[in-house]
């Protein structure tokens, strides 16, 4: 008998976003494995809800599993030598649609409220020279800071970190927002695509490429420390619902089920 094909999927960004292709980004072959599939699976239901917008002619039945966060992100590590005292987190590559500039702009818009918080960035590379110009523009070159870390140091810097911000306005499902959840770092998140999906009641949102709207949500975070204790609780329970025994066994469920059509 024929085998049988489960195709995953973990975003649709390319086809949304075609500025943000790569040239071996083989967007033909992606539809022929969707076709030929007898099974798919998605990361998210915004993803499942972009594949069928995008490729309508799927017959295929589809399954969404959620991806899972690792044991290793958990509050209550030690701290990171040499990170900030007080900071603001953002983690992950900053370009294009991870609108990193637009949490710059609200950070300039609070930072004198806020004079003993830094803008952290983890991981991303160094700052390009226009996002050094743009810092220099905003007045907040002295308050800024980029650092690249090890895997093994990130639950700490998610954990004492004041709030983790995830303004990206496309994501496949977003572990950054989850595994700052897991830490018991509150966060704030763009209101597209997968985030509410993960963040839940737990995030808070702002109206994604919004950088005013941002600007608001963290100093309305950062200026009500009984609201930032009930998201460090609600956060820690909303993560544990994603576990990656969970996924696992839902993976393995969709996988049965295809092969009980033989």
């Amino acid at each position: 008998p024929k085998a049988k094909r489960v195709v995953t999927v973990h975003d649709m960004i390319p086809e949304r976003m075609p500025e943000t292709r790569r040239r071996l980004d083989l967007l033909t072959l992606k539809r022929h494995y969707l076709r030929q599939a007898d099974h798919i699976i998605c990361v998210s239901e915004a993803t499942r809800h972009d594949l069928l917008e995008i490729y309508d002619d799927i017959r295929a039945p589809i399954s969404v599993v959620h991806h899972g966060v690792d044991p290793a992100f958990r509050p209550g590590l030690p701290r990171v030598e040499g990170l900030p005292e007080r900071y603001i987190v953002f983690v992950g590559n900053r370009g294009n649609y991870k609108d990193a500039n637009v949490l710059m702009r609200a950070f300039a818009q609070i930072k004198d409220d806020f004079p003993d918080h830094t803008l952290l960035f983890v991981g991303g590379g160094a700052f390009t020279r226009r996002e050094s110009e743009t810092a220099t523009q905003l007045r907040i070159s002295d308050r800024i800071q980029q650092v690249s870390l090890p895997d093994q140091a990130m639950p700490a810097a998610y954990g004492h970190a004041e709030i983790c911000v995830f303004p990206s306005r496309f994501e496949g499902f977003g572990l950054p927002a989850l595994e700052a959840m897991a830490c018991g770092t509150p966060a704030i998140l763009a209101d597209a695509t997968s985030l509410p999906e993960v963040g839940g009641d737990a995030a808070r949102y702002f109206a994604a490429g919004d950088a005013q709207n941002l600007a608001r949500q963290l100093h309305d975070t950062l200026s009500d420390r009984p609201g930032m204790d009930h998201m460090v609780e609600a956060g820690i329970a909303r993560a544990s619902e994603f576990t990656w025994n969970r996924a696992a066994k839902e993976t393995a469920s969709a996988y049965r089920a295809t092969l009980s059509l033989q």
